[in-house]
């Protein structure tokens, strides 16, 4: 019984990991000023740090490919926009299966299918099937939840994980700005890159990052957080609450 309790007691992963998850049971409300960056900025922040503890978990536990975290990325912009949208009004639901289709995020408006939300991290290795695909599924997500393709976009966390073209037409990277005017042929028109440079992984290319990390403090990334939002999450709100 010794070894056993040693061997329980030496992991305590498994109590954190419920803590994380619980994390996003908050039923606290956000009062949301739509021009300002401020939510962006704090969503950039927590995705900074996830993904910093996972450079340093690489390194420290000799571990050769960092971990994955397009799903957490997912759970955390349902978060957000619970904690923003009015909850008398809207309601956030993830991964709703209908008609053999399953959207990362759909949003009712009282009680009716309003708004979905396809959520990215990368697009994989079909980047050039990019625009049928994008155009056809989302057609596809119209017809199945009776939702007008307007109210239906593609948030993505960053800007540069596709091609230098796709980035261009929303980042000005000489000048280090989101573009001011967003592109207007589908299925560009209906993505929306959030970030510019959110893993402190790339920030240094001074040294080797793959087999060593540097101290990144809370302050480095909320001094990045305010240069590098390319769509302010405040925009989507903007668009979910359209009339």
């Amino acid at each position: 019984m010794d070894q056993l309790n040693n061997a329980l007691e030496i992991f305590n992963g498994s109590t954190y990991y419920k803590q994380f998850f619980n994390s996003f049971l908050s039923d606290k409300k956000l009062i949301v000023d739509l021009e300002k960056k401020e939510v962006s900025q704090a969503i950039y922040f927590h995705l900074c740090k996830m993904k910093y503890a996972g450079w340093c978990h690489r390194i420290l536990f000799n571990r050769g490919v960092k971990h994955s975290l397009s799903e957490i990325f997912q759970d955390v912009i349902a978060f957000y926009l619970k904690a923003s949208l009015p909850v008398d009004e809207y309601s956030v639901e993830l991964e709703v299966s209908k008609d053999k289709l399953r959207p990362d995020i759909v949003i009712k408006k009282n009680g009716t299918y309003h708004f979905i939300l396809e959520i990215k991290t990368n697009i994989g290795y079909n980047r050039s099937g990019l625009k049928d695909d994008f155009n056809a599924r989302r057609n596809a997500l119209s017809k199945a939840f009776g939702i007008e393709e307007n109210n239906i976009i593609y948030v993505f966390e960053e800007h540069s994980n596709v091609s230098n073209e796709f980035s261009e037409m929303y980042w000005d990277k000489r000048s280090g700005v989101a573009k001011s005017v967003r592109p207007d042929t589908p299925p560009y028109s209906f993505i929306y890159p959030l970030f510019n440079g959110d893993d402190p992984y790339y920030w240094d290319k001074s040294f080797e990052s793959s087999s060593q990390f540097r101290v990144v403090t809370d302050e480095d990334i909320l001094r990045r957080a305010s240069e590098n939002v390319v769509t302010p999450f405040e925009d989507i709100l903007k668009l979910i609450q359209r009339v």
